[in-house]
């Protein structure tokens, strides 16, 4: 197929211009939160592929603990925006990956590791009781104040799970 001069810039501006959008979106994702969802989903699949690619337990925890940390700021961005639609699939993201990351804990077996894990849910802990606190509890068909209340109580039980691998 041979295309005219013309058309082949025409190829190659609009090729650059979707990379360049793209290149763009990665950036702006990085501070997305659940109320944007296109961003939002973009700034997931680049944290899942970041992921992926920590080929060692340790770096994977360590990455894992980053993403936990970023859970925590989009439920207390979304109490404090009062931006309550989004706060039950945060708060699930939030308690399945403090679960995945209790069992990586336990897998790598050290009790370093463990002890700093144990400290960062106290401080959790300490960030959801005062979310569960501000969050207002008396809204008409809003009742997604429970679900910070069960990533407290969650855990609660991946603390006892630490406690009891006895590490």
């Amino acid at each position: 197929m041979n295309l005219d001069l013309k058309t082949q810039t025409q190829i190659r501006l609009t090729a650059i211009a979707v990379l360049l959008i793209f290149a763009l979106a990665l950036v702006f994702s990085q501070n997305a939160n659940p109320s944007f969802p296109p961003l939002f989903g973009l700034k997931r699949v680049q944290e899942k592929v970041f992921l992926k690619l920590k080929s060692k337990p340790e770096d994977r925890l360590e990455y894992m603990t980053h993403l936990l940390n970023n859970r925590l700021g989009e439920l207390s961005a979304l109490v404090n925006n009062k931006n309550y639609t989004f706060i039950l699939p945060s708060s699930l993201r939030y308690s399945s990956l403090a679960g995945e990351v209790t069992d990586y804990t336990i897998a790598i077996n050290s009790r370093e590791i463990a002890t700093e894990t144990k400290k960062m849910f106290e401080k959790h802990k300490k960030a959801l009781d005062d979310l569960y606190a501000i969050y207002p509890k008396n809204l008409p068909d809003n009742e997604e104040w429970k679900y910070i209340k069960d990533d407290y109580n969650y855990l609660n039980l991946y603390l006892t799970k630490l406690e009891e691998s006895k590490l």
